[in-house]
């Protein structure tokens, strides 16, 4: 075998390591696997503003997950939430950017505001990060935070849930995890988690709520669901408060194959 022959040998070995891993019966670990993408810049020129020492004026952290062995439906389903967390372009909407380009409109961002007179630069700083909460055969749990703040401010967090079906990536709330007669029980009961208050409440039960309660309860969790398997975590839809309920304080509200 001529050298140029087993050169290409090994590189075809190695494009197809996770095929073969992909095909073995019974393979161990998560079924699916991610790469981590990680991303910092920075731009220099500032001073901090209580000891006068050089500081950059805007950091730059961005991590994110991408699937390497995932369906085709789930890697685009988990593109397009990278792409409006931790990839979201900050002036306004758009279309996802690369770390690259968002870099390059926070930078501008950043000089036009210097630009308008505010001395002396203070320091901007954003971090963005997309991580795996659960990977199960039926269910992907991602949880994506941003972080921003600026030298003497108040720290800005928002944070996003989604669940996607491994197969399929399609997204997995509410109205999947119960029956259709008991999604406005459910919501009531992980309602009144996330206001800390008993069961029932105001001596009304879970079980006799209106229509209109139950529209509250809704609107009140948000869209976003985290579906694990060890618990069902939502936030209120102001981003505000959280809860996670164990699944097992949920039984009979969840449907018996629920992912």
């Amino acid at each position: 075998m001529t050298r140029r022959r087993a050169v290409l040998l090994v590189v075809a070995l190695a494009a197809c390591a996770g095929c073969l891993r992909r095909a073995a019966p019974g393979a161990a670990g998560p079924p699916v696997d991610y790469v981590r993408r990680s991303f910092q810049s920075s731009l220099a020129g500032c001073n901090d503003p209580t000891t006068g020492a050089p500081v950059a004026c805007v950091e730059l952290e961005i991590d994110y997950v991408d699937p390497t062995r995932a369906t085709v439906a789930l890697t685009q389903a988990v593109a397009r939430f990278v792409g409006a967390t931790a990839l979201r372009p900050i002036m306004g909407d758009g279309a996802p950017q690369s770390v690259e380009d968002l870099r390059d409109e926070v930078y501008e961002a950043y000089r036009e505001r210097q630009q308008d007179g505010l001395q002396p630069p203070v320091p901007w700083r954003l971090k963005r990060s997309v991580k795996v909460a659960c990977n199960t055969k039926q269910v992907q749990g991602l949880v994506a935070t941003e972080q921003s703040w600026t030298a003497g401010g108040r720290t800005i967090e928002r944070v996003a849930y989604r669940s996607f079906d491994t197969e399929t990536g399609a997204r997995i709330g509410l109205d999947k995890l119960a029956a259709p007669e008991q999604r406005d029980q459910l919501a009531a009961e992980l309602a009144r988690r996330l206001r800390g208050t008993p069961a029932g409440g105001a001596g009304q039960g879970l079980w006799d709520r209106s229509t209109a309660d139950a529209t509250t309860d809704r609107d009140e969790l948000g869209d976003d669901v985290l579906a694990c398997p060890d618990a069902i975590t939502v936030r209120s839809s102001d981003g505000t408060v959280e809860t996670a309920v164990p699944r097992g304080e949920l039984k009979g509200l969840l449907l018996p194959d629920t992912p």
